[in-house]
């Protein structure tokens, strides 16, 4: 579960309440119980000139599948199949989550975006998404500056005949918005 561009590692517990959501969900029967990963999504220095930015995505990916991965497979009982692996976040950590997800297909079963700052090349993707159908869900705020590039995004998609799930809400670019979206998405994952 990443997050935003201004935010760190403790954001998504910090205002989020990532925690409380998840935890209310599973109470309530309706998420199942599942360890959710919040790693830091800065791979370049936060700040950094915008050709050294350009390479964070890249970088991330790569400290996602080098060394968070392993980590969290190594010190905890998960499974590792693409069933039970699922990848969102929020803003930045949204245009990560989908650049990721749809670069590793046969990693995820879920790809969540919300306020995604969209990556530009997804047209690119969409034969392997019809393919792989994965569950790709994503929101945004009509109020939130980067709107019209999730509605974008619907139209590619939609084009494009891949099956997915685009959730225009009220709301800016905050907090009050993506713990609405977690608490949607969360109980669709892992059934």
């Amino acid at each position: 579960l990443f997050h935003g561009s201004n935010d760190t590692a403790g954001g998504w517990v910090l205002a989020g309440h990532a925690n409380f959501i998840l935890d209310n969900l599973i109470a309530d029967k309706k998420a199942v119980p599942m360890i959710v990963v919040m790693p830091f999504g800065h791979a370049v220095p936060f700040g950094s000139p915008k050709e050294i930015q350009a390479k964070n995505v890249e970088l991330y990916e790569k400290y996602i599948f080098e060394d968070v991965m392993p980590l969290v497979h190594g010190k905890y009982r998960v499974e590792k199949s693409k069933a039970k692996t699922a990848i969102a976040g929020l803003s930045m950590g949204g245009g990560q989550s989908l650049a990721i997800g749809m670069n590793h297909m046969d990693t995820f079963s879920a790809i969540g975006a919300f306020s995604a700052a969209v990556p530009q090349n997804i047209e690119t993707k969409t034969d392997a998404l019809e393919k792989a159908n994965p569950l790709i869900w994503f929101a945004c705020g009509k109020d939130d500056s980067i709107f019209s590039r999730s509605a974008e995004l619907d139209t590619k998609l939609t084009a494009a005949g891949v099956k997915h799930t685009w959730r225009p809400s009220g709301g800016a670019h905050t907090y009050t918005v993506w713990r609405q979206y977690l608490a949607e998405f969360a109980p669709l994952l892992f059934r």
